[in-house]
């Protein structure tokens, strides 16, 4: 049977109305009035343009019933929303669209892509991509999706979100940096179809690809496997199960201060997700949730592969929520509780933990984002490939000052006290970016001993402590700590913000000989 396709064009805005159900079309001046019907279709897909102005920097944002942070379309993006997607075309990819130029058109809405190599080592090599997701792109024999035979391209030189709507290219890390069309990639840029992707001195191309073309064949290197299928998803939740927003509950997975975690399912898209349901008690005035909102929104900015995405929050009956990546591993908190009950520490995965940490921070940082509560709980370290993704971010910020956070916040300040930079302990004084980085070096302390780097009976002896700067040296109880990592872990939680580093490029800049000294795998 033909598919063919119904085209309709509404130009009069104040009286348009245009509804599919089942198999019947119908088209009117509003929903009192029908001009016309179209029955018994079998209706296979719906897609509509609307075009449109607006002046707010090109991001839209899209309210959903039920949800308090919004989220935003912009141009190259996609939102998934109930069962339908929606993407917005670029100012240059709608004049692509519309005018005979040289311009490349934009990414089709569907269809199989790759990236070729045309010139680098791996030349005439083709790496199919996925329909969504999200792939790396490093050097072969690292833990990259796609692996080149390139000596100039870091481990995982920069990461691909690949959507229906085309792919946004973020870098990670390398000194010459990652570039599309000869430009430097400052945060995060679009890859349109046509356009060159260089990784060190590799070059890259993105292009369809035939609908039947497989993926690369392995013939024993890495250059040629195809992206990682994505990790099983956990067991669906019952069908009984209590739902909040649009996610079905599953199992708990921890309690905290100021609520539960549980395994959740999204009701329309099954994406499995790490859903937070705070405190019944929160919010106790409209003020709390303006600022959770608030908070939250400023959250989603920075994406980076070391940051944990959130995906939504809300309000419901059952309480306040927090949809974020799911991952299935084990927090530093649980890692930190087995050295300290007698696990032989490994300083390596302590550096490889600052080390994606670090990333994080440096993306946090550029974008004026500073988290502020970095502890082990909130570092969480993915089994399957070791990855280390940092939560919780400004969630601090949204619940400070409120009625709940008054509740738990005294046996709060004293469990994270003993990672937090002597200063933030200070009323009224100057915390900055600083703070996280000493925050680093506390985990990693941590991680190596099964101890934070200060401790006390009470917040006033703790604060004492980080002030009087009363740290031991991780390598004189642990001698495998190799003296470069060792300075790099005091220096980190100096007592004065102006004794630590600068910035987090400048720590990067110290952990990689010694990652690199001791073949430590940072991805």
């Amino acid at each position: 049977m033909p598919t063919r396709t119904l085209v309709i064009d509404g130009t009069d805005l104040q009286h348009f109305l245009l509804a599919v159900e089942a198999g019947t079309v119908r088209v009117g001046d509003g929903p009192a009035h029908t001009a016309g019907l179209i029955r018994d279709l079998r209706v296979v897909r719906v897609r509509c343009e609307v075009e449109f102005e607006d002046d707010r920097n090109g991001e839209v944002p899209v309210d959903e019933p039920g949800v308090l942070v919004k989220r935003a379309l912009g141009p190259g993006t996609s939102l998934r929303v109930g069962s339908s997607s929606l993407s917005m075309a670029g100012t240059a990819q709608v004049a692509a669209l519309t005018q005979d130029t040289e311009v490349a058109p934009a990414l089709p809405a569907a269809g199989p892509r790759r990236l070729k190599v045309i010139d680098g080592g791996d030349q005439g090599h083709a790496f199919r991509l996925p329909d969504a997701g999200t792939v790396t792109v490093g050097k072969t024999g690292g833990s990259a999706d796609i692996g080149l035979h390139d000596l100039y391209v870091s481990r995982v030189h920069c990461s691909l979100d690949v959507s229906p709507a085309g792919v946004v290219v973020t870098h990670v890390e390398g000194v010459a940096g990652t570039l599309i069309d000869g430009k430097r990639v400052n945060g995060t840029q679009e890859l349109r179809r046509g356009g060159v992707l260089r990784v060190g001195n590799s070059h890259l191309r993105l292009e369809l690809a035939a609908a039947d073309e497989p993926p690369p064949a392995d013939e024993g290197s890495k250059v040629h496997r195809a992206a990682k299928p994505p990790a099983a998803k956990p067991e669906p939740p019952a069908a009984d199960a209590p739902v909040v927003g649009h996610y079905k509950l599953g199992r708990s997975l921890g309690r905290g201060f100021t609520g539960e975690v549980f395994e959740a399912t999204h009701d329309g898209t099954g994406q499995v997700a790490a859903l937070k349901l705070l405190a019944a008690e929160f919010p106790a005035a409209p003020a709390e949730l303006e600022a959770f909102a608030r908070e939250l929104k400023a959250a989603q900015v920075v994406k980076h592969p070391n940051l944990i995405a959130l995906y939504g929050a809300g309000r419901t009956p059952a309480g306040c929520w927090v949809a974020r990546e799911y991952v299935s591993g084990e927090s530093a908190a649980a890692v930190v509780a087995r050295v300290a009950a007698g696990e032989k520490p490994s300083w390596t995965r302590a550096a490889r933990v600052a080390v994606h940490l670090a990333r994080a921070l440096d993306a946090l940082h550029r974008h004026h984002v500073v988290h502020g509560n970095i502890t082990p709980a909130n570092v969480l370290l993915r089994a399957d490939d070791h990855t280390t993704k940092l939560t919780d971010l400004r969630l601090a910020q949204a619940l400070a000052g409120s009625r709940l956070h008054a509740r738990v916040g005294a046996a709060k300040l004293l469990a994270e006290l003993p990672y937090a930079a002597p200063e933030q302990s200070d009323p009224g004084a100057f915390v900055d970016a600083s703070a996280d980085l000493y925050a680093v070096g506390a985990v990693a302390y941590a991680l190596i001993l099964g101890r934070p780097p200060v401790a006390g009976k009470s917040v006033a002896e703790i604060a004492a402590n980080a002030h009087a700067g009363r740290v031991t040296r991780p390598g004189l109880s642990y001698k495998k700590v190799p003296a470069a990592f060792d300075a790099v872990v005091m220096k980190l939680l100096a007592c004065h913000q102006e004794d630590r580093y600068s910035s987090a490029a400048a720590l990067l800049a110290d952990l990689a000989p010694v990652a690199e000294a001791h073949d430590i795998k940072v991805g």
